[in-house]
């Protein structure tokens, strides 16, 4: 289909590349809570709670009724269209016409690829899951449902954006993610996972004694903070960078790897 509706930024709908007008931020949201449905039914009850939350107007059915009406004939062109049923409405439009569950199906698809799929190919999934991103999702709608939604999809983007991470890792490609894991660490100090892929890029970088300090930084705030010591794995990770593991370096170099060696274990 030649028309998409993308949710992952500002709420739009581009028929052959090209922006099609589906007005105003209310209707825009009206779409938006039937595309996370597409191609099922949306009782008009969930769609004004989703649309209005706490704040429905009080003819909120009438409202819903006449956004509906006027997205129908914005998209009466696009080969899309929303069809009244069973006391609700559907968009009817496959998902892969929708940002949001392209990004999931690639998702799902780099996350179940087997090892024999390979990590360059497995990285460019997740790298095209990650490009459907435009800003934050939703953006300018504030419902408790928008925002439930918003926070689950935060953490599937965050999930996606740590595996292309370690898969460039497994590929030897810490150069090119030292910066953004630098940068998410400095965001978010506790998350161990983050700290083991930064520690490792820093020590393949040969900067061994940055590693170290990234780990007792993390290790002190831990303890401070939350009382907990740093997890098995980054404490085991932390092991192999302080007598400096040849198993640590990317499989295939020079310090004797023969490209058969596990990668380093996850953190």
């Amino acid at each position: 289909m030649s028309v998409h509706f993308g949710v992952l930024g500002v709420v739009e709908v581009r028929r052959v590349g090209e922006p099609v007008e589906v007005g105003h931020a209310r209707q825009r949201q009206v779409l938006a809570a039937l595309v996370m449905d597409a191609g099922r039914v949306v009782p008009a009850d969930v769609l004004v709670d989703r649309v209005w939350g706490e704040r429905e107007p009080r003819r909120g059915r009438e409202a819903l009724y006449g956004y509906v009406s006027r997205l129908r004939g914005a998209l009466s062109s696009s080969g899309a269209d929303i069809v009244r049923e069973q006391g609700g409405y559907r968009l009817m439009v496959g998902a892969g016409a929708v940002d949001v569950h392209r990004f999931r199906e690639l998702s799902a698809r780099a996350q179940a690829a087997p090892a024999s799929y390979g990590d360059e190919r497995r990285a460019a999934l997740w790298e095209e899951a990650l490009g459907l991103w435009r800003g934050e999702a939703f953006t300018g709608a504030d419902t408790p449902w928008f925002n439930a939604q918003r926070s689950l999809l935060d953490q599937e983007r965050l999930a996606a954006q740590s595996e292309l991470v370690e898969a460039r890792l497994r590929l030897g490609q810490h150069a090119a993610v030292l910066a953004r894991l630098s940068a998410w660490a400095e965001q978010d100090p506790l998350d161990e996972r983050v700290c083991g892929q930064l520690m490792l890029a820093l020590y393949r970088s040969g900067r061994q004694a940055e590693a170290l300090e990234w780990y007792e930084q993390v290790r002190r705030r831990l303890s401070e903070e939350m009382g907990l010591d740093p997890g098995a794995r980054l404490r085991r990770l932390h092991q192999r960078v302080l007598v400096a593991d040849p198993s640590l370096e990317p499989a295939g170099t020079a310090s004797g790897a023969t490209g058969e060696r596990p990668a380093p274990e996850p953190v």
